[in-house]
């Protein structure tokens, strides 16, 4: 059976498009097949999947109804053990990293690598983002996974069901709390880099810059209720971080951490203590 089934989705990113396929092609990785839901693109989008069309088990060139109607006709098409979603943008770590991944016979139903997160604007790397070790509640309501870097059992959308196409951005990750809460999947984090993630897409977007909490918010009011009290109190409890991050006590503090007196200090309470308690026994 093909381990894998490597799904991209595109709409007039062509540029972007063409650095998704050729990062896939190059892969010294053979069991796996590659898909191109492209939404009807206008511009050179549709020439460049016919140039590369050898590549590819299957594609398809038509108008859909948004990102997840668009994954939900890759995975219906796919025949691949696992699904790994690499729209057009992102693009994989390097020629051997499917190899590497599937070298190591995974078993887990959710398998997460690690991203970075790439600036087209200042060409650079951004930010190196871990994937967590134990996949829990508490993560996926603070966050989650990344799907350019993870790697979903196909039969998980057969059992679950497919993507919400009601949402714009979070149905990814009401997949992964379905599959956490509901189905009590097991997951791996894979230790290493997988893929870029462009900065470009409409997840970085400030004009949807708030739309995934809030999406959020309104599955777990429909769907989890008895979370809610949970979710809100972390939500307090990041902003009250970030507030503390930025203040000048904290700046204060860090300095004192680098140049060891909060290790000392706390030393000394600890000596101070182990003495009061010894004195204390000797009399």
């Amino acid at each position: 059976m093909t381990q894998l089934s490597v799904i991209t989705i595109n709409l007039n990113n062509s540029e972007g498009l063409l650095k998704t396929i050729e990062s896939v092609v190059s892969q010294t990785f053979s069991s796996f097949e590659f898909i191109i839901i492209d939404g009807g693109s206008t511009d050179s989008s549709p020439r460049v999947i016919e140039e590369y069309s050898k590549h590819l088990t299957y594609w398809v060139s038509e108008p859909d109804q948004g990102i997840y109607h668009a994954m939900n006709k890759g995975i219906k098409v796919a025949k691949g053990n696992y699904c790994l979603f690499l729209n057009s943008g992102d693009w994989l770590v390097n020629h051997t990293v499917l190899a590497d991944v599937f070298s190591e016979n995974p078993t887990a139903d959710i398998i997460a690598g690690d991203v970075y997160y790439y600036d087209n604007q200042r060409n650079s790397i951004q930010w190196h983002v871990e994937s967590p070790d134990v996949l829990s509640a508490k993560i996926l309501f603070q966050g989650s996974l990344p799907h350019q870097s993870t790697f979903i059992r196909r039969a998980l959308f057969e059992s679950i069901g497919y993507y919400n196409e009601t949402l714009r951005i979070a149905s990814d990750w009401l997949f992964f709390v379905e599959a956490l809460l509901e189905k009590s999947c097991n997951y791996t984090h894979y230790q290493g880099v997988v893929s870029y993630f462009n900065m470009d897409g409409i997840s970085c977007n400030p004009a949807t810059n708030g739309l995934p909490k809030q999406e959020q918010l309104m599955v777990l009011k429909q769907k989890y209720p008895l979370f809610l009290a949970d979710y809100d109190r972390l939500a307090q409890l990041e902003e009250q971080t970030n507030q503390w991050s930025g203040g000048r006590e904290y700046l204060v503090f860090t300095y004192f951490q680098k140049i060891g007196l909060i290790q000392i200090g706390v030393f000394c309470l600890r000596l101070f203590r182990f003495l009061k308690r010894k004195m204390a026994f000797s009399r």
